[in-house]
C-alpha cells in the first residue's frame, strides 16, 4: 500500500476516498443553497419532511459549476413498480424517465425534455437504482 503522509497514515484510497466525501458534501451544499434561493427554505424543509428526505440532481457544467437542478423524493416500490411496466415495453430510458417524472417535485424542466440533460440525469438515476453510488445527493 503506497504511503503518502507517514505521519498521518493515510494512505491513497483513504485520501481519495476523503477527498470524493468532501466534493461530495461541498456538492451536497451548493445544491442545498440553489434550491433554497429558488424555492424557499420553509419549501424545501417541507417537501423534506412530508418525502422523508429528498434527492438533489444537478447537471454540472465544463467547470464543475450546478448548470440545471431537480429536486426529487425518494424512490420507492410503488415507483419502481409503475416504472416497470414501462421496461419490458419500451426500453430502458423510458423506465428512467417514469421514475424520474414520479419521483419529481420541482426543478429545471428541461432535465425531462431535453436529451442533452435527460440522458445524464438518467444515467446517475439508473445508477442509484442499482444500488451503486451516484451524484444523487440526499439532503
Amino acid at each position: 500500500m503506497v504511503r503518502t503522509d507517514i505521519g498521518k497514515g493515510s494512505s491513497l484510497k483513504e485520501i481519495r476516498e476523503r477527498e470524493r466525501k468532501e466534493k461530495d458534501s461541498s456538492l451536497r451544499e451548493k445544491c442545498a443553497l440553489l434550491a433554497n434561493e429558488r424555492y424557499g427554505e420553509d419549501a424545501v424543509k417541507k417537501w423534506s419532511n412530508a418525502n422523508k428526505g429528498l434527492f438533489f440532481l444537478p447537471l454540472l457544467d465544463e467547470e464543475e459549476n450546478i448548470d440545471k437542478l431537480a429536486v426529487l423524493k425518494p424512490i420507492d416500490r410503488h415507483i419502481l413498480s409503475f416504472a416497470s411496466t414501462k421496461i419490458s415495453d419500451e426500453g430502458l430510458y423510458l423506465f428512467l424517465e417514469a421514475c424520474m417524472r414520479e419521483c419529481w417535485i420541482e426543478g429545471d424542466k428541461e432535465i425531462l425534455e431535453d436529451d442533452e440533460y435527460f440522458i445524464p440525469a438518467a444515467n446517475s438515476l439508473n445508477k442509484l437504482i442499482e444500488g451503486k453510488k451516484a451524484v444523487l445527493l440526499k439532503r
